[in-house]
C-alpha cells in the first residue's frame, strides 16, 4: 500500500460564478418538478373545482413541457463537467416563454399570477452573472409586455372567490402567487444559499493546503540548496575527523580525545546521511516516484535517523504482514523520523521508546511513538507544531522540525495528535491514509 499524495483534486465548482451556476443548477430540477406539478394541480383545480372557461386542451401542454424539459436537465446536471451557466440560462429563459404562454391562455393581463416572473429573475441574480440577471429580466419584462395586446382580457378573474364571498378571484389569486414567490424565496434560495456558502469554504480550506503546499515546496527546494552547498564542507571536515582519529590513535591520547574524534566522523556521517535523504526527496519531487517501504523494513528505515548508540533504545513493532508495501520509504522517514527522534530526546539515555506501526482495515497506516520522557503539561502541547517553538536550550534545536512534519502529513492527507502526561511520558499518533497495494517483494522479512 503507497500513498499518493499527488493524486489530482477536484475543486469544487471551479471559478465563483460557475460554482454558484452549479450550486442554482442543482436546485433548479427539484423546484421545476414542482413547478410542474403545482401547474398540473393549478389546471385541475380550475376545471374541477372553479369552472373557468379556460382553454385546457392547450394549457395542459405547459406542465408536459415542463416536465419534459427537466428530465433532460436532470441528466445533463449530472455530467461532471457540464456548463452550468449557459445551461440554468436556457433553462429560465424558456421559462419565461412557458409562463408567458400560461398567461396568454389563462387571462392575459388579468391574470393574477404575473408575479411568478420574479423567480427566474432572482435565479438568475443567484447565479452571480450580472449580464445573465440582465438577459433574464428583459426578457420576462418583454415577454410580460406582449400579453397585453395579444390577449383577450377575461372578466372571470374579477368575479367573487366563491358564491357570497366579498373576495374577489383576481384578489386570492395574487394572493396565491405571493405565498409561491415567498416558499420558494424562503426555502429554495436559503439552500442555494446554504450549498454556495459550503462550496466557498472547502475551496478556501483546499487554497489554505494550496498554500501550506507551496510553502512545503519552497523548503524542498531550499533543503535540495542546502544539500548541495553544505556537502562539500561536511566532506572536508569528514576527512579532517578520520585523520584526528588515525592521529590520535597512533599517538594513544586520553579516550576522551579519542571518543570525540569517533562521536564527530559519526555525526559528520549522519549529517551525510541527512543530505543524502533530502536530495533524493528533491528527485522524488520532480519525477514522482519513490523507493516503497515494506512492513519488514519499517525498523531499518527508523535506524537512519538513529546514532548507533541509539538503536538499541528503539523497540519497533509492526503489525502488518511481511511483504506489504505501506508507503513511500521517503514520506515515513520525513514524518515518523523527526517524532522519534524528539521522543529519544525527551527520554532518559536508558529508556526504551516504542514504536507501533499498525496498517488499518481500509488503508489507513497509523504509527504511535511513547516515551518514558519528562512529559509536557497542558500549556506546552498547545503549542506542539507551532513553527520556531522549542523546549529545548538554546542551539540545541530550530522548533521546525514538527512544524515540517505537519506539512508533510497534510499534504499526505494525515494528522499528528500528541498526549502527555507530565514526569510520565508523551504519546505522538500519526495518521494518513494509503492506497489499496499489497505486492510482495521478493524474500519477505521479520516486522519487527
Amino acid at each position: 500500500m503507497e500513498s499518493n499524495p499527488r493524486s489530482a483534486m477536484r475543486v469544487p465548482g471551479g471559478r465563483g460564478e460557475d460554482s454558484r451556476a452549479e450550486a442554482v443548477l442543482r436546485w433548479l430540477v427539484p423546484l421545476r418538478f414542482l413547478e410542474a406539478a403545482a401547474q398540473g394541480l393549478a389546471l385541475l383545480v380550475a376545471y374541477q373545482g372553479l369552472a373557468l372557461p379556460l382553454p385546457y386542451a392547450r394549457l395542459v401542454w405547459i406542465p408536459v413541457a415542463v416536465l419534459a424539459t427537466n428530465l433532460a436537465l436532470a441528466k445533463g446536471a449530472l455530467r461532471e463537467r457540464v456548463a452550468a451557466r449557459p445551461l440554468v440560462l436556457s433553462t429560465l429563459l424558456f421559462d419565461c416563454a412557458l409562463f408567458t404562454l400560461l398567461l396568454h391562455w389563462s387571462g392575459g393581463p388579468d391574470s393574477p399570477f404575473s408575479a411568478l416572473y420574479v423567480i427566474p429573475i432572482v435565479l438568475a441574480a443567484m447565479t452571480g452573472s450580472r449580464h445573465a440577471t440582465w438577459i433574464v429580466a428583459a426578457t420576462a419584462a418583454g415577454l410580460y409586455a406582449l400579453v397585453f395586446p395579444l390577449s383577450a382580457p377575461q372578466h372571470f378573474w374579477h368575479a367573487a372567490a366563491w358564491p357570497g364571498a366579498t373576495v374577489g378571484l383576481h384578489a386570492v389569486g395574487m394572493w396565491a402567487a405571493v405565498l409561491v414567490v415567498a416558499v420558494v424565496i424562503t426555502f429554495f434560495m436559503t439552500r442555494i444559499v446554504e450549498t454556495l456558502k459550503g462550496r466557498e469554504d472547502e475551496m478556501r480550506r483546499l487554497g489554505e493546503l494550496a498554500a501550506r503546499n507551496a510553502r512545503l515546496a519552497s523548503l524542498t527546494t531550499l533543503a535540495a540548496g542546502a544539500a548541495h552547498e553544505l556537502g562539500s564542507p561536511l566532506g572536508t571536515i569528514a576527512v579532517v575527523a578520520r585523520d584526528l582519529e588515525r592521529a590520535a590513535e597512533a599517538a594513544r591520547p586520553p579516550d576522551s580525545l579519542l571518543e570525540d574524534a569517533r562521536l564527530l566522523r559519526s555525526e559528520v556521517e549522519r549529517c551525510r546521511a541527512i543530505l543524502d535523504r533530502m536530495r533524493a526527496r528533491a528527485v522524488h519531487e520532480a519525477r514522482e516516484t519513490e523507493a516503497p517501504l515494506f512492513a519488514e523494513d519499517v525498523a531499518d528505515a527508523l535506524e537512519e535517523v538513529l546514532r548507533e548508540d541509539e538503536r538499541g533504545r528503539v523497540a519497533v513493532d509492526v503489525k502488518a504482514p511481511p511483504g506489504v508495501r505501506l508507503c513511500a520509504r521517503a514520506d515515513y522517514v520525513e514524518v515518523a523520523g523527526p517524532v522519534l527522534r524528539n521522543a529519544l530526546d525527551a527520554s532518559l539515555a536508558d529508556s526504551t521508546v516504542e514504536v507501533e506501526v499498525v496498517l488499518e482495515p481500509g488503508g489507513l497506516l497509523r504509527t504511535v511513538v511513547r516515551d518514558a520522557g519528562s512529559g509536557m503539561d497542558a500549556e506546552t502541547l498547545s503549542h506542539v507544531g507551532e513553527p520556531f517553538y522549542t523546549t529545548r536550550p538554546p542551539g540545541r534545536g530550530t522548533g521546525l522540525g514538527l512544524f515540517v512534519v505537519n506539512l508533510h502529513l497534510e499534504r499526505l492527507g494525515g494528522s499528528l495528535v500528541f498526549s502527555s502526561t507530565p514526569e510520565v511520558g508523551t504519546t505522538a499518533v500519526l495518521e494518513w491514509p494509503v492506497e489499496d497495494e499489497a505486492p510482495t517483494p521478493p524474500g519477505g522479512g521479520s516486522t519487527t
